[in-house]
């Protein structure tokens, strides 16, 4: 065996080495996946995006208490009206009796 045979040789035996070795390093990396990267801090946005949340649960209870309140006074108001509307036509119907009672009371002294 010659020197270029030999230097064949350990050339091949180097390549097959590095392939082997790329090879197993790829079987490896396949068999066992890297691990889930570390769950970060909240950082700032998290905080104000919980806070944002915060204020709009406050936007919203404050919302439907003032809609029990309005609901509370627009059952008053249409009882008001109900009530005075009731007022208006016995009033109007008296004012008929008394218009009425008054023809009367002209036609009787005109005749």
């Amino acid at each position: 065996m010659d020197r270029t045979q030999l230097t064949l040789i350990a050339a091949a035996a180097l390549l097959f080495a590095l392939i082997l070795g790329w090879t197993l390093r790829w079987v490896y990396e396949l068999l066992n996946p890297p691990p889930p990267p570390e769950p970060k801090a909240d950082s700032e946005w998290a905080e104000y995006a919980r806070s944002c949340e915060a204020q709009r649960d406050e936007a919203i209870a404050r919302q439907s208490e003032i809609e029990r309140e309005l609901g509370g006074k627009l059952a008053q108001a249409q009882a008001e009206l109900s009530a005075t509307m009731d007022g208006l036509r016995d009033a109007r119907a008296s004012v008929r009796e008394l218009e009425a009672e008054l023809e009367s009371l002209k036609a009787g002294q005109a005749g």
